[in-house]
């Protein structure tokens, strides 16, 4: 089963959206879920923000054009928060437990690249309702940047729940309100 991802943002609530989860027991091996992902030069920023991590590679286009890159490239964790984020809001949802996981970079991100991330369930552990998750994040070429396996507990309870308000972001004269 093969489903994509689409939360609506509820008329009621500035910014909040409906998410429903998946139970254990409605989890089947071989059900995956593919959330698309247009990376931007603010992403970049803003994931450098809240890091700390900034290194010029991913935050100075003059700097990155003396590297084998040529120009600025997305931090390799920002495809680890893309995973988390699948995992959190789309599959399996709410209530989800994220235990771990192993992730592999093959090829840089850059800005503009709408990156696939595929969530595909591998193998279910019945008795700690443990799902292992292998993710493929690939690009809009169909090259893999990224790729792991996911050890997640899956809610046992069916959800639908409301997500939190967040803080709006402004980075220079940009304005960003979380769920847009």
């Amino acid at each position: 089963m093969s489903e994509s991802a689409s939360n609506s943002p509820s008329p009621n609530h500035k910014n909040q959206q409906n998410i429903s989860n998946y139970c254990y027991e409605e989890i089947e091996i071989g059900q995956n879920i593919c959330v698309n992902r247009t990376i931007s030069g603010d992403d970049i920023k803003l994931f450098a923000a809240l890091s700390g991590d900034l290194n010029p590679l991913h935050l100075d286009e003059d700097y990155a054009a003396t590297t084998t890159f040529g120009k600025p490239i997305a931090h390799g964790m920002l495809c680890g928060a893309l995973i988390s984020a699948t995992v959190a809001m789309n599959f399996p949802g709410p209530g989800s437990i994220y235990r771990s996981q192993t992730i592999r970079f093959t090829k840089p991100v850059y800005i503009g690249d709408t990156l696939t991330i595929d969530l595909s369930v591998t193998e279910k552990q019945d008795r700690s309702k443990l799902v292992t998750i292998k993710c493929i994040i690939t690009n809009q070429h169909g090259k893999t940047v990224a790729s792991g396996d996911a050890g997640v507990i899956a809610p046992t309870e069916k959800l639908t729940i409301q997500t939190a308000t967040l803080p709006t972001v402004s980075l220079g004269e940009k304005i960003y309100c979380a769920g847009k």
